[in-house]
């Protein structure tokens, strides 16, 4: 039998870690968070790339599980991450959205699979209850009636479907497509199933949804999650700050309440949380590892603080500092942890300039954002460090936007936060003159990175006072510029060449002033355009990468295929799993 590495232990997929790993290594931090993800309510869990969302729904789930027979509550995780595939399929009638068939039949397939695994006494009313559907008896296996609807999600994910009027035809019964055609009809359904079996309430912990969607598709999501609202039907779903697309019909706040995952470098709390996350994970994989990242405390703090949140990024800095052979030497360098930063944080920079292949719509705003950070904001912080250390006063983690700035560019602001490179502070601060801002705070990677704070007793000195922070407005020339370039929207025009009607506004099918159809451009399926990206853009590295290019050109194809596919000399079992998820990550963002 192979010895485990480190990767088994810092595994940082957390979509795919099953319970027993999650029983030993989950550290409760918020049992409050917990609790409302378990309640009756309908909320909006926001925060950025990483934070613990994940983590914190499996586990809300875990424990609805393990309470089943008290409480009867049916706690439900759901992913969507193959929903970019249902992009492939032409609309071309009103008749069925393959979206929406796609996105019920998920849910309900996963909430089969959760009854059949639970195994209330009165289970065999679900035969009755998906015999009524398919049409079959009711002594009839209900583990077939569940691969039945499977095979119709695999079918819409993967098939052979060229547009949408024939996925009415490939449905298993029609029953079964009156259900999943209407969200009254499925939310009835589970209403059903809900006296069936005496559940006290469902929870759907959605996780990721708003970000593993397109643009399009997030508004048909929240539309169809307002439905869902019933005292006995809790949705719960993750979402990343800023760029979410809610739609015309759903309100944050009125529709679901907000729950949110705050985390600060200078929070002794925070920080000690995700030491005990490390803690957990290395002493079980080598007690000595734990014991040099541990002898100076410089070294395991800096590393907590620059995770940000992210105890994913912490992990990327010790299996960093391993590949350079550390954990041989007696020691750790606190200059080889700073190294191991840097370079985490590069390729922390390099997936953010990859967003743009994914978030289209805020292709220019990545762009720019990258520019301000790494050309602005960054030199201005180091050099106004530099002043404050010399005069001995606190120093600064971060800078002052006015919220006029905010507001007429937001997009640039809240990609830098969803990929938690800042974090922004939404509390309005008066910062003189009738005028408020925002606080924004810089990941504290790029704080040590880029010596803007050069040792880890300097985070003590760090002040969010007004007078000990820069403050940018719309008068500093390079904000004043990116509001004037970046405010240019696409406009859509009338098909009557006649007509001088146009419109940034895509809710607008029909021009108010003549009547003829709005012209609006039809994006090329981002699901066509990521497969077709270079195998190149994975997080693989550069010797995998050009031996798989002897078999694959394309992430599509990789994709496609199965573990055994991608297999081949130098690549077995655990790095043809590694390449898959590599692709998958990829597709889903």
């Amino acid at each position: 039998m192979l010895n485990k590495s480190l990767g088994d232990y810092i595994a940082d997929r957390t979509e795919s870690l099953d319970e027993d790993f999650i029983r030993e290594y989950f550290v409760e931090y918020s049992k409050e968070k917990i609790l409302r993800l378990l309640d009756s309510e309908q909320y909006i869990f926001e925060g950025s790339r990483g934070i613990g969302k994940t983590m914190l729904m499996k586990y809300a789930a875990l424990q609805a599980k393990e309470n089943f027979g008290k409480e009867s509550i049916l706690g439900v995780w759901i992913s969507f991450e193959e929903s970019i595939r249902l992009e492939r399929i032409r609309i071309v009638d009103d008749s069925v959205d393959p979206f929406l068939q796609w996105t019920m039949g998920k849910i309900l397939y996963e909430i089969l699979t959760q009854i059949i695994e639970l195994k209330p006494k009165n289970i065999d009313k679900l035969n009755q209850r998906l015999s009524s559907i398919f049409g079959g008896k009711d002594d009839n296996n209900y583990n077939q009636y569940s691969m039945l609807l499977f095979k119709y999600i695999e079918l819409l994910e993967t098939g052979d479907l060229e547009d949408n009027s024939i996925i009415s035809e490939e449905a298993p019964s029609i029953e079964l497509s009156k259900i999943l055609d209407n969200p009254s009809s499925f939310k009835k359904f589970l209403k059903n199933l809900i006296k069936d079996f005496d559940l006290s309430r469902i929870i759907l912990l959605f996780d990721e949804a708003a970000h593993v969607f397109s643009h399009s598709q997030q508004e048909k999501f929240f539309t169809f999650f307002k439905s869902l609202r019933d005292p006995q039907i809790a949705c719960k779903v993750a979402v990343y700050p800023g760029i979410t697309n809610y739609g015309k019909y759903f309100e944050k706040g009125q529709d679901a309440k907000e729950l949110t995952i705050k985390w600060s470098p200078t929070n002794k709390d925070n920080v000690l949380y995700i030491k005990e996350i490390l803690k957990r994970r290395i002493q079980a994989y080598d007690q000595d590892y734990w014991n040099k990242l541990t002898v100076n405390s410089d070294i395991i703090d800096t590393i907590c603080i620059c995770s940000n949140g992210n105890p994913r990024f912490a992990f990327h800095i010790i299996d960093d500092l391993e590949s350079s052979g550390v954990f041989k030497a007696k020691t750790i360098p606190i200059q080889r942890v700073i190294n191991s930063i840097r370079k985490v944080l590069d390729s922390k920079w390099k997936e953010f300039g990859t967003l743009k292949n994914r978030l289209v719509k805020y292709k220019s705003h990545i762009e720019e954002a990258e520019k301000l950070a790494k050309e602005f904001i960054i030199p201005n912080l180091r050099e106004w460090n530099n002043k404050q250390r010399k005069a001995g006063k606190p120093l600064s983690a971060g800078f002052y936007l006015s919220t006029f700035v905010y507001d007429s560019i937001p997009e640039l602001f809240e990609v830098l936060a969803y990929s938690n490179i800042i974090l922004i502070d939404y509390t309005k601060k008066s910062v003189g003159h009738g005028n408020y801002g925002y606080y924004v705070n810089l990941n504290p990677s790029i704080l040590f990175s880029d010596l803007i704070i050069k040792d880890i007793s300097e985070v003590k000195k760090i002040s969010i006072a007004i007078e000990r922070n820069q403050s940018y407005s719309n008068s500093t020339s390079i904000f004043s510029e990116l509001i004037k370039n970046l405010r240019k929207e696409t406009e859509h025009f009338c098909s009557n060449t006649k007509c001088d009607f146009k419109t940034n506004n895509e809710s607008f099918a029909y021009c108010p002033k003549c009547g003829n159809k709005i012209e609006i451009d039809d994006p090329e399926s981002l699901y066509k355009i990521l497969r077709g990206h270079s195998i190149d853009n994975l997080r693989l590295s550069e010797k995998i990468v050009e031996r798989l290019k002897s078999k694959f050109s394309s992430i599509g194809e990789i994709y496609d295929s199965s573990i055994d596919q991608i297999k081949m000399k130098y690549i077995q079992d655990v790095r043809a799993e590694k390449i898959k998820n590599a692709a998958l990550e990829y597709m889903a963002g």
